[in-house]
């Protein structure tokens, strides 16, 4: 289905350079650079389509999952990635709007279509019917960006960091540049794990309207008086933007550690949206803390999911999630390794089963081990314990305004992330 994307990268780099008039000495001897390996074989061997579930939150109130529909766009690489020359992945995607009513009825949407498992590409509270409906359905579901500790249902697991991961990564960070009076503000959408690294009196919980800069604003006194010396900011991702936005105002040149919906580029968005009209930048040192694979990452996995990020983004045919447009203009500039890994995983258990019928997926599932070798673009998952992201899969990451240089231009964010070596933060 995709060769023919393939056959035309690998002639692009053949012809390219070769404009002069006189050959070169050795031109015979020449041989061109072998085209992108981007092809996953793990479905070639099953008699029939297997059909995955992606679930989305198009809308909904902040804290419910709506930040995460973009990067949810690497489910659609996965499945550029493994349907080869036939369909050999269908990828069926249904919006749960943001609520727990909707979260059921995608749910169920998704069960009656035949889904062999699904990724639950969103977040918050509003999913814990929709999982235990699943459960009960006897279906597997993968959760990339949801990282509460306590996960509704019992055929879930949580592909990405976990609130207490997060925590620890970053309590450890903190430790190491010997900062212990940290200000925590919190909001919406997230859990408790970075406020509790603050002291009581150091909290501050936040919301979005009018009088969030207020707060922020009067919380921030003591990073000018010296009583702390850090900043942590936990909430939804415009939230957390809106909220640096007022911390800006009055310690600009603060080091800002973000919870991992800073990743979602919402935030990078809002944050833009809030510059422009000259109240906030994107150009201060920001933190957070995400599984150890960027685009900047020059890691087998890495490479190979931008490289078939960018062949995607070349067929016309492909379109993004909601159906509206074109994958190379809505989706190629947010796709994600997070849900492209969740449905990688649900093709190896499907392999590894020998068969596309729920049941037989989720059996598989359970003590499947996985890495780049099988197709993962991040860290290995381990699917032995309901966290299947293991501690060392999670890292250190910092903004950097230099873009993603995936090659197209719409929808880009306007921050990227790249891994912190160890020992630096």
């Amino acid at each position: 289905m995709r060769r023919g994307l393939i056959c035309l990268a690998a002639a692009a780099v053949v012809t390219s350079g070769c404009t002069s008039d006189e050959a070169a000495p050795d031109e015979e001897n020449f041989e061109p650079a072998p085209a992108p390996t981007v092809e996953l074989s793990l479905l070639e061997t099953l008699e029939s389509p297997l059909k995955v579930g992606l679930v989305v939150t198009g809308s909904g109130p902040r804290g419910e999952g709506a930040e995460f529909a973009a990067p949810a766009a690497g489910a659609r690489v996965a499945e550029f990635r493994l349907d080869g020359d036939a369909d050999r992945l269908q990828l069926e995607v249904a919006d749960d709007r943001g609520t727990p009513d909707g979260a059921v009825a995608a749910t169920q949407q998704l069960l009656d279509a035949g889904v062999a498992g699904i990724v639950y590409a969103s977040a918050g509270d509003h999913l814990d019917p929709a999982l235990d409906l699943a459960s009960t359905a006897g279906t597997a579901v993968l959760l990339p960006y949801d990282t509460r500790d306590d996960l509704a249902g019992g055929t879930t697991w949580r592909t990405g960091p976990s609130d207490s991961q997060v925590a620890d990564v970053v309590g450890a960070m903190l430790a190491g540049r010997g900062q212990r009076t940290p200000v925590a503000f919190t909001g919406e959408g997230t859990g408790s794990g970075l406020a509790a690294l603050a002291a009581g009196d150091r909290r501050v919980t936040v919301a979005a309207g009018d009088a969030l800069a207020g707060q922020v604003s009067a919380a921030a006194q003591p990073l000018i008086d010296g009583g702390a010396d850090s900043v942590l900011v936990s909430a939804s991702a415009e939230t957390s933007a809106e909220a640096v936005a007022a911390l800006q105002g009055r310690a600009p040149s603060a080091p800002v550690v973000l919870g991992p919906s800073a990743l979602a580029p919402a935030f990078a968005a809002r944050l833009s949206d809030l510059g422009s009209a000259g109240g906030a930048t994107t150009a201060g040192q920001f933190f957070t803390v995400g599984p150890a694979a960027t685009d900047a990452s020059t890691d087998e996995g890495v490479v190979r999911f931008l490289d078939a990020v960018r062949l995607a983004a070349q067929d016309a045919d492909l379109q993004s999630l909601s159906g509206t447009d074109a994958f190379g203009r809505l989706g190629a500039a947010t796709a994600d390794v997070r849900s492209h890994d969740a449905v990688v995983a649900l093709a190896a258990a499907a392999a590894g089963a020998g068969s596309t019928e729920p049941s037989a997926v989720l059996e598989a599932l359970g003590g499947l081990q996985l890495g780049v070798d099988d197709g993962l673009a991040g860290p290995g998952l381990a699917f032995a314990d309901r966290q299947a992201l293991p501690d060392d899969g999670v890292a250190v990451l910092q903004a950097t305004t230099r873009g993603a240089e995936r090659g197209v231009e719409q929808d880009a964010p306007a921050l990227s992330w790249f891994v912190l070596p160890d020992g630096e933060g």
